[in-house]
């Protein structure tokens, strides 16, 4: 009687606790992006030129290439769970991703999982499984991100760098492409304890895993060419900006993530504006850093739009 009397306590806390994260965090995502919305409206006059000669084509063009990156993101979530549970096709895994997505705007920050673990389950994937998978998939997200901030480290220190240091970094660089299996498994352990999830079964092999690993940064690649082009759109880049903005984005994207705010909002921004504030001038690139969230959430909606009507259209087909 005591445990379970000394559960019931422990359980409204952990719930306080929870929602004075969640709070704190949506407080620290509106602070930051009321901050940069300041600076916006003070920067007002050097940024109205770049709105007005904005090529729209090109922003749409841009829009549609990181929607191609996002289904992407769900392609490689469909891999991860097919690996793991054949009862579906890696297709119908695709469809179940795309079904619930979007979910993620929904305040909570869970209902896209919670979405996804439902409808697995509802064709017989068991819950543990998606769960696992959903895992894997953030693991394989983060550690790719990190590859790219491994090359990002050169340009944020080239004031600095030394020929010493280049080749420490090259030597990192070695170093951690053959640690990746074992960073892979210690963070699905890391993440498991997070979700509670009992992750001894899954098995990371190191083919598996940098076969994976290489999907992952084929598609963040994918996702900065979108925004290189996106940024296009409103400005000329040169070589040293475009190659800053492929690279930083992955690792604000993550920031943003581990961070307690609400699907990034704001860390994400304020990640990505404090990388790049060596490469571009402080109005274009609060353009930039702002419009980011209006271009990914674009990108979304025509990505499940578009997959939702091919899938509709090709179900018709195969009846």
């Amino acid at each position: 009687m005591k445990e379970e009397n000394s559960s019931e306590q422990k359980s409204p806390k952990k719930s306080m606790k929870k929602k004075l994260i969640n709070a704190a965090g949506f407080l620290l995502g509106v602070i930051i992006v009321a901050f940069m919305i300041k600076k916006f409206v003070e920067n007002w006059q050097e940024i109205k030129p770049y709105l007005t000669d904005c090529s729209w084509l090109l922003f749409g063009a841009s829009a549609v290439l990181y929607g191609i990156a996002f289904l992407a993101i769900g392609w490689n979530w469909s891999h991860v769970v097919y690996h793991m549970d054949k009862t579906l096709t890696v297709r119908e895994y695709l469809h179940l991703h795309m079904s619930s997505v979007l979910a993620k705007y929904i305040p909570g920050g869970i209902w896209n999982i919670v979405g996804k673990a439902y409808l697995c389950a509802q064709k017989g994937v068991e819950k543990s499984t998606t769960t696992a998978s959903i895992i894997l998939e953030y693991v394989f997200q983060i550690i790719s991100s990190g590859l790219f901030f491994l090359f990002l480290l050169p340009l944020l220190l080239k004031d600095y760098f030394t020929t010493w240091m280049m080749v420490l970094m090259v030597l990192a660089v070695i170093v951690v492409c053959l640690l990746l299996p074992w960073c892979a498994a210690f963070g699905t352990r890391i993440l498991g304890r997070v979700f509670k999830e009992d992750l001894s079964g899954v098995e990371l092999k190191a083919g598996y895993v940098y076969r994976m690993l290489l999907r992952y940064v084929g598609v963040w690649l994918f996702t900065g060419a979108g925004l290189t082009v996106m940024a296009l759109s409103f400005m000329r880049l040169d070589g040293l900006q475009a190659v800053s903005l492929i690279l930083a984005y992955p690792v604000s994207w993550v920031a943003g993530f581990l961070s307690p705010s609400p699907n990034g909002m704001g860390v994400r921004e304020g990640m990505l504006q404090l990388l790049l504030g060596a490469a571009y001038e402080a109005g274009p690139l609060l353009l930039i850093v702002l419009t980011t969230r209006i271009w990914t959430i674009l990108g979304e909606v025509l990505a499940v739009g578009g997959f939702q009507l091919y899938y509709k259209l090709t179900e018709r087909k195969r009846k």
